[in-house]
């Protein structure tokens, strides 16, 4: 998996709740085995080897060479309660992950509706059921991959079987993968995980569509 051999990288996780996106988050972070550290705006407990941080903490804590999970930031970063320019200095802060800064930055969201443009300009992307409501306003590539590509791999699936699978596309794989339990241990050998369980062999090298 090339992801791990990136000085940074972004990777998106599209999915309504409960599917398992924050666990993936978690997964991931573990896999890539550096510091890492979550912005969530729900209080909700993480894994011993991932610290809690609030937004305007990032650029003060968080060192090169780190993991950093957002958990529904298009939400939150919109809200009033976050200034303007706090948000633009975090839309700076993307380009730059991959060779300035040296992160990896992982953001989940429900929908790539309010997505900024730099997010969706990813080294990879997870895909997981999208709510019925959030369908209609999402992106018409982002509805076109759906339609084409995952929804046939959720239907008739039941709730545990959707939390531990994810549609995984990059530009060298594309396919279902199984998620694994976060371990809490970041010594754990997953090199093979993303990639345990392919639907589709994958040798395009055709990036996601973008609007």
């Amino acid at each position: 998996m090339n992801l791990k051999k990136k000085l940074g990288a972004v990777v998106v996780i599209l999915g309504t709740r409960d599917t398992g996106k924050t666990e993936l988050a978690y997964r991931l972070a573990e896999f890539l085995g550096k510091p890492t550290y979550a912005v969530s705006p729900e209080q909700r407990p993480h894994p011993d080897f991932i610290q809690r941080i609030k937004l305007e903490e990032v650029n003060e804590l968080v060192k090169p060479n780190s993991t950093v999970i957002f958990d529904d930031l298009p939400v939150y970063a919109s809200n009033r309660d976050y200034n303007e320019a706090l948000v633009r200095e975090l839309e700076r802060m993307i380009p730059m992950c991959r060779h300035e800064r040296r992160l990896h930055l992982i953001f989940s969201s429900q929908n790539a509706a309010q997505a900024d443009k730099y997010i969706l300009d990813c080294d990879m992307a997870f895909f997981k059921p999208l709510g019925l409501l959030y369908d209609d306003l999402e992106r018409p590539n982002i509805r076109r991959i759906y339609k084409n590509e995952v929804d046939q791999h959720f239907e008739g699936k039941n709730d545990y079987w959707i939390v531990r699978h994810a549609f995984m596309w990059s530009r060298t794989y594309k396919g279902i993968i199984e998620i694994k339990k976060v371990t809490g241990k970041t010594d754990v050998p997953v090199e093979g995980e993303f990639v345990e369980v392919p639907i589709q062999p994958y040798e395009s090298q055709e990036p996601i569509p973008r609007d």
